[in-house]
């Protein structure tokens, strides 16, 4: 009975150092700053880097994805600015006071060998009252260098059940946001270790003045509506 005990604990302490060990990724900041007399450019993002070679290539083709996305939106910006102040020029009147604007940032809410999420904030500013922010999500899989949809890491067919979670866990302290937070409205879709993280730009909950609204649901309150483990 002794030994057989024993053995028990042994083949426990065996099988749990078989279980693959979550580690985290290296993160560096990457800054870029790029000016001329039609556009100003600010870039900080992310790199992600392991030590472990299989890992760590996974890791490039996130890193190129998200390098070309902020790439095209730079030239994107360059070309829309040289044209508008080009066409200025030749109309003969003064030249406005302002120029385009471009500013790259982003927020890293997961960062290990099985999976990064990260959210872009894009602050672009073309004239008028105020600038404009955007948010683009990249869910990545790092052991299958595979980029994941919304609807691979929640169960939209339970979208009810999912809304309920947004209204419960919403806060509006304030009562400036007018509408409830839903699945088919959100912005960006993130993710950590304990919650999901929704994000709703300006003006999809309520006024510009109000800003953007976050909503952390906690992954126990999901259940089986989260579908990555």
């Amino acid at each position: 009975m002794k030994s057989t005990l024993i053995m028990a604990v042994f083949m426990a302490f065996v099988f749990m150092g078989c279980q693959p060990k979550v580690q985290d990724l290296n993160v560096k900041n990457e800054k870029v700053t790029a000016n001329s007399e039609n556009w100003d450019i600010t870039v900080n993002r992310s790199m992600f880097s392991s030590a472990d070679a299989n890992v760590n290539k996974s890791c490039e083709v996130l890193n190129k994805k998200i390098e070309k996305f902020v790439n095209d939106l730079q030239d994107s910006l360059k070309t829309d600015a040289n044209e508008f102040f080009q066409a200025w020029q030749g109309s003969g009147e003064e030249r406005p006071a302002w120029i385009y604007e471009l500013q790259v940032g982003d927020s890293v809410f997961i960062a290990n060998d099985q999976y990064v999420s990260v959210r872009l904030i894009v602050y672009t500013f073309t004239g008028g009252a105020h600038g404009i922010t955007n948010f683009y999500t990249f869910n990545y899989d790092v052991q299958n260098q595979k980029f994941l949809t919304n609807q691979e890491i929640l169960n939209y067919t339970n979208e009810t059940q999912i809304n309920t979670q947004l209204k419960a866990n919403f806060k509006n302290p304030e009562g400036c946001f007018t509408t409830d937070p839903t699945l088919k409205d959100v912005t960006a879709v993130n993710f950590n270790k304990t919650s999901v993280c929704f994000t709703y730009g300006q003006y999809v909950l309520g006024a510009y003045a109000c800003g953007v609204a976050e909503v952390a649901v906690p992954r126990t309150a999901l259940k089986n509506d989260l579908l990555i483990k």
